[in-house]
C-alpha cells in the first residue's frame, strides 16, 4: 500500500469557544514584535480558542502570526474566567489563514516542548471537555456549550 501523502490529524479535537491569550515566546520576541495597541504591556494578545486536542489547539487572532513562530498560551478556567489558569504552555504555529476582512486569522498550533506538568494540564482540560460534551449529549445540562 502506498502512502497517499495525506496528513491525518493524530488526535481528536474538541470544538470550543472560549477566551484565551497568547504572546510571542521570549526567544522569538526580538524578531517578532508588535506595535502598541496590538498587545498589552506584557505582550499578551487576546484570542478566541476554537478547538482543542491533545496535539494542539486552534484559535482566532486579530494579528498575523507567522508559521513556526513559538508562542506562549494561557487558557483561563472556562467555567470561571476570572479564576485560575487551566493551561499555560508553549505552542508552535503550524498553519494560519485569514478568515475575512476584519482582519482576523485562524491559527492552528501544536504543543511544543511540553513538561510533565503541562501534559497533565492538557489531560485535565480534555477530561473536562469530554465530560461537558457527554453531559450535553445526554441532555442533562447546558454545560457543554463553551
Amino acid at each position: 500500500m502506498s502512502n497517499s501523502g495525506l496528513i491525518v490529524r493524530r488526535s481528536v479535537r474538541f470544538e470550543v469557544s472560549m477566551p484565551a491569550r497568547v504572546r510571542v515566546a521570549s526567544h522569538h520576541a526580538e524578531v517578532l514584535n508588535f506595535v502598541k495597541g496590538v498587545c498589552d504591556e506584557n505582550r499578551w494578545i487576546n484570542i478566541d480558542l476554537i478547538d482543542f486536542g491533545s496535539g494542539g489547539l486552534g484559535f482566532i487572532a486579530p494579528v498575523y502570526l507567522p508559521r513556526n513562530a513559538h508562542l506562549e498560551v494561557q487558557v483561563p478556567d472556562f467555567q470561571n474566567p476570572a479564576g485560575r489558569i487551566l493551561l499555560e504552555c508553549c505552542l508552535c504555529v503550524q498553519r494560519i489563514q485569514m478568515t475575512d476582512r476584519r482582519p482576523a486569522y485562524q491559527v492552528g498550533c501544536s504543543f511544543q516542548d511540553l513538561k510533565e506538568s503541562e501534559v497533565t494540564q492538557i489531560d485535565v482540560m480534555i477530561d473536562r471537555l469530554s465530560g461537558l460534551i457527554e453531559s450535553d449529549s445526554n441532555g442533562e445540562d447546558d454545560a457543554g456549550y463553551l
